[in-house]
């Protein structure tokens, strides 16, 4: 099984449909978890040409209605998978999902924290909520927005103070 989990910046922007599609198709991708697709919905026959395998489909739209911010894609490969119930929160989108192969369930919660950091405490409590429900065994993976070190900064405008919560 293979996951791609891809904060692709725009899901329409600079080719990246076409950068998705190819890397779906040549790494036999099983799992696709985008975050900040900047849209608000998504149509089938859109979602049908990102690979020629059947994917299920589940999205949480991006904020505001122009969709200039946030916005996840989450889809698993309908031959890989059966969907259980699906859920969507305010930072999150969740798959509950049974491994054909190996007969295993899991749960799947594809998260984008808040670039306002005075949203990140939500965040938090809303994915311990929902990993703290969780009765199967739960992978969360995304963007959380949050660093743990310093360097991991791409300027030198550093927060300490919420580094050290």
């Amino acid at each position: 099984m293979r996951a791609l989990f891809w904060n692709i910046h725009g899901f329409g922007h600079d080719g990246r449909p076409r950068q998705l599609i190819e890397y779906i198709r040549d790494e036999h991708v099983d799992i696709v978890a985008i975050q900040e697709t900047m849209r608000t919905d998504f149509s089938l026959p859109e979602l049908d040409r990102v690979s020629s395998h059947l994917f299920a489909w589940h999205w949480l739209p991006s904020s505001g209605s122009t969709g200039h911010s946030g916005g996840i894609l989450l889809g698993v490969k309908d031959a890989t998978f059966e969907v259980g119930s699906m859920d969507r929160g305010q930072f999150f989108v969740s798959m509950e999902l049974s491994e054909q192969a190996l007969n295993f369930k899991w749960e799947v919660i594809i998260v984008y924290g808040p670039a306002d950091h005075s949203r990140s405490a939500s965040f938090l409590e809303e994915l311990h909520q929902n990993v703290s429900a969780a009765s199967l065994p739960v992978v969360v993976g995304g963007d959380f927005n949050l660093l743990w070190f310093a360097d991991d900064k791409s300027n030198t405008n550093v927060n300490f103070v919420r580094m050290n919560v």
